[in-house]
């Protein structure tokens, strides 16, 4: 098949397709677009929707469903995410990624899909103080550290993984002087913030296929190992599609507030389901009656667990609103029969006994007339 990057031919879209997630946070390819060729809401959203078909089109050709890649592309609140951090000054080998690679890569559960980020731990001289009080409050040490600079540290981040699997690959990993430790950063901190803008997306683990982005002006239908780690030596079929595309709608993105400046990121991701992206920060939250009944009868562990279960109506809807702002939304769609535009956002709170955060999914109806949005479900 021809694949062509970010075309602003096609006009309509005929069906609007759900999309997992859309990075224009780490990824400017969009707003560029959109600046160079001073195109409208209703020609974005046909760009990211004829990019999202030509990507499902050539995943099928590759046998990879583009649904089937959920659970790697968005958070779950019933896994959790995490960072093996490696110290390069214990390993001999100048391309330590590859070293690192062929320890992990035999230790991931064959079934499970994950989103795997990698990089550097840098920072400028005057950083220095603030990057070692974060790995220090955050890190889970493996042996004796000798932090001397945080450029030493290599990063393995892993979102969708069991806490089964988590002590797995810690165990395994023990015996290996390059291991450092690791942090779960499931919930906010500052370590994960700081690693929201250092890594980048290198791989889907989907099962046993390895997808990994390649050349634009390479042919789509190619399947590169770009990375150059050893997956085939473990049975792993690596398939690859142009980096762009990859970029844009197969990058995992770490959670963190939106901070001023990043706010487009949230704009094309709703433009990618309606025609009408307005900023989320002039909508107001409605829960109804009978959902407010709901989740107090059939949601009361989650309600307990963030102290939601004693507010009325309006301060539930209020603490959602608060932190709409504080994350990023995924999961964006569009259901026809009803013209219903809806996605999910995680929300974290304190846990009433001072443990960790409670994570919570809400599922959000996108009203435009009245700028609303509608909770649909929490949990």
């Amino acid at each position: 098949m021809d694949y062509t990057c970010f075309t602003l031919e096609g006009g309509e879209v005929s069906e609007i397709k759900s999309i997992h997630t859309l990075d224009a946070r780490n990824n400017v390819m969009l707003e560029v677009v959109q600046q160079m060729f001073d195109l409208s809401p209703t020609q974005i959203h046909s760009v990211i929707q004829n990019e999202r078909n030509q990507l499902e089109e050539l995943l099928l050709s590759k046998n990879i469903r583009y649904d089937a890649l959920r659970t790697a592309l968005t958070p779950s609140i019933g896994k959790r995410e995490v960072a093996f951090i490696f110290d390069t000054m214990a390993i001999s080998d100048s391309w330590y990624g590859h070293e690192v690679f062929d320890k992990l890569i035999p230790l991931f559960n064959r079934k499970s899909n994950h989103s795997v980020l990698t990089g550097d731990y840098i920072g400028r001289n005057e950083q220095q103080d603030v990057l070692f009080d974060a790995f220090e409050e955050a890190v889970q040490p493996a042996r004796f550290i000798d932090y001397r600079y945080s450029n030493q540290f290599y990063v393995v981040y892993i979102s969708n993984i069991s806490e089964a699997a988590i002590k797995t690959v810690d165990k395994n990993l023990r015996d290996y002087q390059g291991y450092a430790g690791y942090a779960d950063t499931t919930c906010s901190s500052r370590f994960k913030t700081i690693l929201s803008t250092q890594l980048v997306n290198s791989f889907i683990k989907h099962g046993s296929t390895i997808i990994q982005g390649h050349e634009d002006d390479r042919d789509a239908t190619e399947d590169v190992n770009m990375s150059g780690y050893p997956f085939e030596n473990c049975g792993y079929v690596c398939r690859s599609v142009p980096s762009s595309i990859f970029g844009l709608l197969l990058s995992y993105k770490i959670e963190r507030p939106a901070y001023r400046g990043f706010e487009r990121d949230t704009e094309f991701s709703l433009n990618a389901v309606s025609l009408n992206p307005l900023p989320l920060s002039e909508f107001s939250i409605h829960i109804e009656d009978a959902k407010r009944e709901y989740l107090v009868r059939d949601k009361q562990g989650s309600m307990l667990k963030a102290g939601l279960e004693g507010l009325v109506t309006e301060e539930i809807e209020e603490v959602i609103r608060s932190k709409v702002s504080h994350s990023y939304i995924y999961n964006m769609s569009h259901i026809e029969q009803n013209d219903t535009v809806k996605f999910n956002l995680v929300i974290e709170l304190p846990h009433t006994s001072g443990g960790e955060k409670t994570r919570l999914l809400a599922s959000l109806e996108y009203k435009t007339k009245n700028k609303t949005l509608r909770l649909i479900t929490l949990y």
